[in-house]
């Protein structure tokens, strides 16, 4: 049986557009730190989006920060969880720790051949699976294919990013991951989420757990 995977809108600036994704059924606010990207916010910014949300939880994104930096902004800012790219042998006292690993890419050779099998057990609590691209991390637009994922990494604590839209979240509803990740999929331009496509990415991604749930409960 499929569990229903979260939802996760990253990528936002505003706290206009977080509400609205929460409003539609987003579980989780991607906030990006990385300091090269063309969606990073302030400590301020990220203040305000936290403060807004009722019930959707707060996430930050890191590429250059150190662990202590990371962990000082995550302090800062009440985040629920801190996804960097970075493989940290200990986690975060007071956020979860989600291990960003982008298939294919460099870093991920650094990474240890045990940790698909011990990530739980050390640093990391979630593993995020990403596509590749050398020039920025995340928000790529880009799909991989999701039969490389490693078989190891536990599927009740995986995010799956790359690409995703309301085209293909019916599909990926169906790979049985603890939490789907969008970002350029449904925006207008880099930091500001479209109202339509947020919205029919709701419906398409309803719409596919219902007939996951069909197919499950025919005798």
């Amino acid at each position: 049986m499929c569990a229903m995977p979260k939802i996760k809108i990253c990528g936002v600036t505003n706290a206009e557009d977080a509400l609205l994704a929460e409003r539609l059924g987003a579980d989780f606010i991607g906030i990006i730190f990385a300091q090269k990207s063309p969606r990073t916010v302030g400590i301020a910014a990220a203040k305000n989006i936290t403060a807004a949300l009722k019930t959707a939880k707060t996430i930050g994104v890191f590429v250059e920060q150190t662990h202590k930096e990371t962990a000082e902004i995550a302090a800062a800012c009440g985040l629920w969880g801190v996804q960097h790219y970075t493989y940290f042998s200990q986690g975060f006292a007071d956020a979860q720790y989600i291990y960003a690993m982008r298939l294919g890419a460099p870093e991920s050779a650094a990474v240890p051949q045990d940790f698909s099998l011990k990530f739980s057990l050390t640093g990391a609590d979630y593993v995020l699976i990403d596509s590749y691209d050398e020039k920025q991390h995340g928000g790529t637009g880009k799909v991989f294919d999701w039969a490389e994922i490693p078989s190891a990494l536990p599927r009740a604590r995986l995010f799956l990013a790359g690409g995703l839209n309301a085209d293909n979240i019916g599909a990926a509803a169906g790979e049985n991951v603890f939490a789907l990740d969008l970002s350029s999929g449904v925006e207008a331009r880099p930091g500001h989420k479209d109202p339509e496509k947020l919205k029919q990415l709701f419906i398409n991604f309803k719409d596919a757990i219902a007939q996951l749930h069909d197919k499950d409960t025919v005798p």
